[in-house]
């Protein structure tokens, strides 16, 4: 019992800071066996408003667990716990447990991003897709897909973006560490730098799969107001909108299992273009 409540003091401890450290030095051994989630989840939540507390849980998950490569093994909470880490959807999968045993409001989410050209994913994925069918096609030569969690903020009556792999949360943080021009602030650059820019982002249900889309709201207008509006002024703009669009039903539909998305990579190339050209010109004009 003195174990427990010394670990439950450390971890309290550790719930203070306000900002994420590096992932690196020593990591605390979770007993999760002995382990109370709600009480640990209380521990590092502490006092304040729902998505106060939503804040510390992420900060301390994105400061104590690494961010490690898929390998297609399904994990209990507490075995990705045990493992000290694990990949995006695992890493959102103990996020979600550590806030729902705390009582906060949340959504789960799905994304799609452009990534630098990788041959070698295209290969891995179209294996998939052949063993597995079309839900693998979320990632493949250029692409790749993405899973964090959207935290309820009654301070504005808004659901605000939270990704634990990259340690950030508040609407703010996110667009700068997901659409900026300029440099990247997240716990993990390397992430960071591999993920361009999103173009499909879903609210996803109680099955995991697909519901209401996501990316007019953070990839339209909140990246134009990131702008003060300046990039809908600008020529590139349009066809930055219309690329979004085109590939809002393929992305819910590859994520539905229903279409292969490895068919449309034509339009996932020219939506990485457009961004790049869109980056040039405002930089250019300002």
């Amino acid at each position: 019992m003195r174990v427990i409540v010394m670990l439950l003091f450390v971890f309290s401890t550790l719930a203070i800071a306000a900002q994420p450290s590096q992932r690196n030095g020593e990591r605390i051994k979770i007993d999760t066996a002995t382990l109370s989630l709600k009480n640990f989840a209380d521990s590092i939540s502490g006092s304040g408003d729902d998505f106060t507390r939503a804040r510390k849980l992420l900060y301390w998950l994105s400061s104590n667990f690494d961010w490690l490569a898929t390998d297609y093994q399904v994990r209990t909470v507490n075995e990705i716990m045990n493992r000290g880490g694990g990949n995006c959807f695992e890493l959102a999968k103990v996020y979600v447990a550590m806030i729902k045993e705390a009582g906060i409001k949340y959504r789960s989410t799905q994304e799609i991003n452009i990534h630098p050209v990788t041959p070698r994913r295209q290969v891995s994925a179209a294996d998939l897709v052949k063993q597995r069918g079309n839900r693998y096609s979320v990632f493949g030569l250029q692409h790749n897909d993405h899973r964090w969690v959207e935290i309820y903020n009654a301070r504005n009556n808004t659901w605000e973006p939270a990704d634990p792999s990259m340690g950030v949360i508040g609407l703010n943080d996110w667009l700068k560490a997901r659409v900026w021009f300029g440099e990247r602030k997240t716990i993990d650059t390397a992430i960071t730098n591999e993920m361009i820019v999103p173009f499909a982002i879903f609210v996803t249900d109680g099955k995991g799969q697909p519901g209401e889309s996501r990316s007019k709201y953070y990839l339209v207008d909140k990246f134009d107001e990131l702008y003060d509006h300046k990039l809908s002024g600008l020529p590139e703009w349009k066809d930055w909108t219309t690329a979004v669009n085109k590939l809002t039903d393929p992305a819910k539909n590859a994520f539905l299992g229903e279409e292969n998305l490895h068919l449309h990579q034509d339009a996932i190339r020219r939506l990485a273009d457009i961004y790049q050209s869109l980056k040039k010109a405002y930089l250019a004009n300002n």
